[in-house]
């Protein structure tokens, strides 16, 4: 675990390191989610947040897949991975175990956010998420708007569903790529925007397309703000692409 002042994360995989051991773990996390709580009160809090529910997500998804979050891998490089992989194989022997670890570290998160729920409530407050999809409510491409009162322009980025391979495996992936230019100038007429986006998308569907706009709250800035837009809009896309 890291012992950075400004920002505290902890390898994907910390729970497969050495020691494997279920009490040793929980102190570990317990640590971990102190370092969280004492900086509630600090700027930055948000990406302690956005941290810990990323632990949560890679969690929860090693006890369902045993494998990390479709997010966390397509971060990671090649080596990244293999270390992962090598690790997972040197503690096959050991996997109950692990999966113990993992199990109850999902629980002591739930009950960390559930007594600390003003602080989770601000950090979802953060950022606000409204759809505006078609009449054929496909939800399978489309587009992220991000907006913040103040800012001039606004950052575009079109989402769409695709294969891509991890460590020689396919699976489907949520790609997003930021329209860099021309860039939109900000408003909240939805009109607007599609009227925007109709001139400079040549793809562009008003049946098919999804928008999706975030609005940014003046507590943070563009940056962590466009960070935590990309998190909420992805949840509501798998959400929905699923049901």
């Amino acid at each position: 675990m890291k012992k950075d002042h400004n920002i505290s994360e902890m390898r994907p995989h910390w729970f497969l390191e050495d020691p494997i051991d279920f009490e040793y773990k929980y102190y570990v996390l317990m640590a971990y989610l102190m370092k969280v709580k004492e900086n509630f009160n600090n700027n930055g809090f948000e990406r302690y947040f956005k941290n810990l529910l990323s632990i949560k997500r890679d969690l929860e998804s090693f006890i369902k897949n045993t494998e990390f979050s479709q997010k966390t891998l397509s971060k990671m490089t090649e080596e990244e991975r293999d270390n992962f992989y090598n690790i997972l194989d040197k503690n096959l022997d050991h996997i109950a175990e692990i999966e113990s670890i993992a199990k109850n570290s999902v629980l002591t998160i739930d009950k960390f956010l559930e007594e600390n729920n003003e602080f989770y409530e601000k950090y979802n407050s953060l950022v606000e998420v409204e759809s505006h999809c078609p009449r054929y409510n496909l939800w399978d491409q489309g587009f992220l708007i991000v907006r913040k009162k103040g800012e001039k322009t606004m950052r575009i980025f079109t989402w769409f569903f695709s294969i891509v391979k991890i460590s020689q495996k396919e699976n489907v992936a949520l790609l997003m790529t930021e329209l860099l230019d021309p860039l939109c100038e900000t408003t909240k007429d939805i009109k607007k925007i599609k009227k925007f986006l109709k001139s400079n998308i040549k793809d562009f569907s008003e049946q098919y397309d999804c928008l999706i706009v975030s609005e940014i709250s003046d507590e943070i800035d563009m940056e962590i703000g466009t960070e935590l837009s990309k998190e909420k809009s992805i949840d509501m896309i798998m959400n929905k692409f699923k049901s």
